[in-house]
């Protein structure tokens, strides 16, 4: 049997709102689309979340293919109302038979509130934009609830190769720098487990630098600190235990 993670107290849906409403939305590297996956996932259900304007669940529908299922969330109704406006013309151009995905409005931390429900994805999908959310642990505890036993979360983002100071990472969430406010390789590993999760599984790491944006023409504002941290690009696996 999985461990059930110890309860955190969640947000009221204003403290939430007002949270993401004054969070920078635009250029940062939390708006990239790389969507490394690693692995076949064709006929799989997938969660991905903070899925921004919905590019990224139209290339995980072509790679579930029509056995499969794709259910991007977003706390920002307008980019939601954005991807449901073209999701028609995608699954088309995926060269579908029907529709196989969906997007719905919902915080990272309060996923249930748009109907997902426990164990109900076999691989859920999130970047460096969690790093950024009003709560990470809660985003995570989430994402673990929505995979069923054995299911894996794909975090394609970023990690700090040593320790953090507190009050640089909090102030880079600030500025929505979502490079600079990575935690340590350490406490990713502590805060998973925390939720249940087995050890993240590192594949493909590069050194970023901190002021990196959306694409390698645009740069995004920094924290000024003396800390000395290298940050590193990387698509960690990470699975919950099966039963």
């Amino acid at each position: 049997m999985a461990a059930q993670p110890a309860a955190l107290s969640s947000p009221s849906l204003e403290e939430l709102q007002a949270y993401y409403a004054s969070l920078p939305q635009e250029y940062g590297y939390a708006s990239q689309c790389r969507m490394d996956v690693l692995g076949d996932v064709r006929g799989k259900r997938m969660l991905d979340v903070d899925c921004r304007r919905g590019k990224g669940v139209i290339k995980f529908s072509d790679w579930v293919g029509q056995r499969g299922f794709v259910l991007g969330v977003d706390p920002n109704p307008d980019f939601i109302q954005l991807s449901l406006g073209f999701m028609e013309e995608a699954w088309r151009r995926n060269g579908l038979m029907r529709n196989n995905m969906d997007y719905r409005v919902a915080y990272a931390e309060r996923l249930i509130d748009c109907g997902v429900l426990e164990g109900g994805f076999d691989v859920v999908f999130c970047n460096s934009s969690i790093m950024l959310d009003y709560s990470p642990e809660l985003a995570f505890r989430e994402m673990f609830r929505a995979l069923r036993p054995g299911g894996m979360l794909v975090y394609d983002g970023v990690v700090a190769e040593d320790d953090r100071l507190e009050g640089v990472v909090e102030a880079a969430r600030k500025i929505g720098n979502a490079v600079q406010s990575a935690v340590s390789r350490n406490d990713l590993a502590r805060m998973v487990k925390a939720c249940g999760f087995d050890a993240p599984e590192y594949h493909n790491i590069s050194v970023v630098d901190p002021d990196t944006g959306f694409n390698d023409r645009y740069t995004v504002p920094v924290v000024e600190t003396d800390e000395r941290v290298t940050f590193l690009r990387t698509t960690a696996l990470i699975y919950k235990p099966r039963r």
